[in-house]
């Protein structure tokens, strides 16, 4: 074998090696995915050290369960809330007069950030500030996913809850408030990674103590949207996500229903009570519309830039 034979034959060598040291490293890798994403909520539950049965909530303010309150049960609710929220509205649940939410809205913010708009009124007001001009037979909050990370402690996330309860009974003491339990999440949310159900679970025994102190319910509905690992029921959200789909929505507000507070309607008048508009734009929208003065023939070209978080996800809506 000449020299330039024997050089070649150990750059095929070197290169054969190299092949199968990718193949077996590729295959690894491709079968670690694979058992990850074939471990089942229980295992998951464990390798995170969650532990499902500290989840006890024990309050006299935590709504037991009643028989089927009905569509009027519904129709006389505000539900207040995040992006879940807005999921009611956009999948037919209920309709623009029944929410005021925000997609993203954490709850440090919930009391004081202006989202909510009438027809007629180029206002934004705050959520306690459009209940008062709602006047709503109840109220159901949702809020607290947008802080599920646990980088917010029990503490002060209850400290912000208060002074958005707080808010509310200032501006409109006839209404009853109702708080809902922060959503569980699913054992696989690889879109949002650092979502912590330990931490949820905390902020949700801590609001069950909290509406007893401030003469509100509590609803407990992450005992229904929950399975036996004590995550969210994965048949419930969209696949790897923390948002709920159509049938992890219906379930909620089936459980809505049947654990119903009902009392007396303590409402003055429920006079001119304002049409809400989805968003400040389509409220612009109305106004330019009913503008005497002719658009010009000049076309404007508009550039609309944004910013996606790369740990977590979202939607982008026009």
């Amino acid at each position: 074998m000449t020299e330039k034979q024997k050089q070649a034959a150990i750059v095929c060598a070197v290169c054969g090696l190299a092949l199968i040291l990718t193949a077996s490293i590729t295959g690894v890798l491709v079968s670690g995915k694979i058992k990850a994403a074939n471990k089942s909520e229980s295992q998951i539950a464990v390798e995170d050290g969650y532990n499902a049965s500290n989840y006890v909530v024990s309050s006299g303010a935590v709504l037991a369960a009643t028989d089927d309150a009905g569509d009027d049960y519904l129709t006389g609710t505000l539900f207040v809330g995040d992006s879940n929220t807005v999921r009611m509205y956009n999948n037919g649940l209920i309709t623009v007069q029944q929410f005021c939410a925000k997609e993203g809205l954490g709850i440090q913010s919930a009391a004081t950030e202006k989202i909510v708009q009438f027809k007629g009124d180029d206002t934004l007001y705050t959520i306690p500030d459009a209940i008062a001009k709602m006047k709503p037979r109840r109220v159901l909050i949702t809020l607290g996913t947008n802080n599920g990370d646990g980088t917010m402690s029990t503490e002060d996330f209850i400290a912000d809850y208060k002074a958005l309860i707080t808010e509310i009974q200032t501006k409109y003491s006839y209404t009853d408030i109702i708080i809902n339990a922060v959503p569980p999440v699913p054992a696989k949310h690889s879109s949002y990674p650092n979502m912590d159900q330990s931490a949820i679970d905390g902020y949700n025994m801590a609001l069950a103590t909290l509406c007893e102190q401030m003469n509100c319910k509590f609803l407990n509905s992450a005992e229904t949207l929950k399975d036996s690992s004590g995550y969210g029921n994965s048949t419930y959200y969209a696949e790897n996500d923390i948002h709920f789909t159509k049938s992890g929505l219906t379930a909620l507000m089936q459980y809505y229903r049947t654990h119903a507070y009902t009392t007396e309607d303590r409402r003055p008048d429920t006079k001119d009570i304002p049409t809400r508009v989805e968003s400040y734009t389509s409220n612009k929208t109305n106004t330019i519309s009913n503008n005497t003065a002719k658009p010009t023939a000049t076309a404007s070209k508009f550039t609309a830039s944004y910013y996606v978080e790369s740990s977590g996800g979202g939607t982008l809506s026009s």
